[in-house]
């Protein structure tokens, strides 16, 4: 059996099979995977949200950016003997990585980005170092401050609390879950919708312009839905569009 990673093309005939009900064993044989592989992957890259059910399409997606993000991971790796005493320097004066990284550029045309540097600070501090000691702050994270009024807040909301309590039993159709998965760019989205009943999953893309770009969203699904449950992450421009004349 070739060891090879699992493409887009594969990930689509597993999404095909299992929606006709097939075993996973038979998909493995189909595809010259062992079914362990088959296995491992529905269970990593199927979201909650979609209770069980896997998308080809957002699979695909997660998987080319765990592999973008391995790869950056491991950039401090790269940092020469060089970089490394510069990198030294700053930090013994307490300069904060993003400054230091700025300065690598100007001063000596050196590309270092200002999360390698913490990558390799940390990783300085895994193996016994206390280069963290010099960061601002002797490597304690900032605390964010958020006001109230920050906060979305979703036009004639009504609360989880008061949801029918028929939802939850999972016997009728047309209690949703809604949520978006955001693309890498920040510039579009991905609108799903689950029935809590039957797991119906609808997926919509979205580019994330203005409100009149998910105008078309309400005739699409509004005439069928009693109840709709925003999960946390929803964007806050899909709150506004779709409540704000209900």
């Amino acid at each position: 059996m070739i060891y090879r990673h699992l493409n887009e093309k594969d990930r689509f005939y597993i999404e095909q099979r299992l929606s006709e009900g097939d075993s996973l064993r038979s998909i493995a044989r189909a595809l010259g995977f062992s079914p362990s592989t088959i296995s491992r992957e529905i269970k990593r890259h199927t979201p909650i949200d979609f209770k069980g059910l896997y998308c080809h399409r957002l699979t695909s997606r997660c998987a080319q950016e765990k592999r973008a993000n391995a790869k950056q991971g491991q950039a401090f790796q790269q940092i020469s003997e060089e970089e490394k005493m510069l990198i030294h320097q700053r930090l013994s004066t307490h300069t904060s990585p993003d400054v230091i990284s700025q300065e690598l550029i100007r001063e000596h045309n050196i590309q270092v980005s200002e999360s390698t540097i913490y990558r390799y600070i940390y990783d300085d501090r895994e193996r016994g170092g206390e280069l963290y000691k010099n960061l601002p702050h002797s490597g304690k994270p900032y605390k964010k401050k958020v006001s109230r009024g920050d906060q979305t807040k979703i036009p004639n909301r009504v609360g989880i609390e008061q949801r029918p309590a028929i939802a939850d039993e999972k016997t009728e159709f047309g209690h949703f879950e809604i949520d978006t998965v955001v693309g890498r760019d920040h510039q579009s989205y991905l609108l799903t919708l689950v029935d809590k009943a039957n797991k119906m999953c609808c997926i919509r893309t979205y580019a994330l312009t203005t409100k009149s770009s998910y105008a078309p969203i309400k005739n699409w699904y509004f005439q069928y839905v009693f109840f709709i449950t925003c999960m946390k992450f929803c964007h806050k421009l899909i709150f506004f569009t779709l409540f704000e004349s209900l």
